[in-house]
This record gives C-alpha cells, structure tokens and sequence, in this order.
C-alpha cells in the first residue's frame, strides 16, 4: 500500500500559543479526521510553528492561526472541504475554550498536490516510493 499522508503545519501567534495545548489539539484533529475516513490515522503528520513577529490587517495586538493542509493523494472537493471544516472547528473550539481575549481569526488553507510528483524514504524499508505516481 502507498503511503498519502496528510501533512498538517500551523502558523500561530504567541497568546494562541500560549493558549492552546498543541498536543491535544493536534491528536483531537488527527481523531476527527480519521474518523470521518477521509485519513487514515497512523499517516496524519502535524506541527505547529510560532512566531513572536506578525501583523494582522493594521492591528498590532490581532492573533491568529494559520493552518495549511497538504494533501497528497486525490481526494473530491467535498472531502477536502470537509476535512478543512474538520480542523477549522477543532481550531476555533481550542481557542474559544481557552479564552483568548481581543480579536483573532483562524483560517485553514487545503492544498492538494495530488498531482504532484515528489520522493520519499521510509525507514525500514529498502525503497523510495513517489506515492503521486505510483
């Protein structure tokens, strides 16, 4: 079987990073996805990055979270929408729950490079597979 794993990179100001448990967040994203079978579990991969320098529109003090979702294997348009809306009320439950004041946004991003040629290596195994084309 070829491995399509779903990556997951957040870009996040630093009172949500301060806010939020990253990995709850993620494992609960990760859940939610498999269980809608639009991933499978054991392939979803997730970080989050955090920036100390950032403006939102003109307002110095705006928060956000930014999350891209690459997609390596094909997937309808109404599977990648559900799995954007999947993660986007993940999201927004975690920040809303942790109370983060002012004003914010989260936005996701799905990205499907499905057609997309590009070479991996597993450990463990004796090959390289380009998941895209094979």
């Amino acid at each position: 079987m070829v491995s399509t794993v779903p990556h997951l990179i957040f870009e996040v100001t630093p009172a949500i990073h301060r806010a939020i448990n990253f990995p709850f967040l993620a494992r609960t994203i990760h859940e939610r996805l498999a269980a809608t079978g639009h991933a499978v579990l054991d392939e979803l991969k997730s970080r989050m990055y955090a920036t100390d320098e950032y403006l939102a529109g003109n307002d110095p003090d705006g928060e956000f979270v930014v999350v891209r979702l690459f997609l390596s294997k094909e997937r309808p348009q109404s599977a990648q929408r559900a799995m954007g809306q999947v993660i986007h009320d993940a999201i927004r439950e975690a920040v809303v729950s942790a109370g983060v004041a002012g004003w914010w946004q989260c936005c996701v991003f799905v990205m499907d490079f499905s057609a997309a040629p590009y070479v991996k290596t597993v450990s463990g195994t004796d090959h390289e597979t380009s998941p895209a084309h094979a």
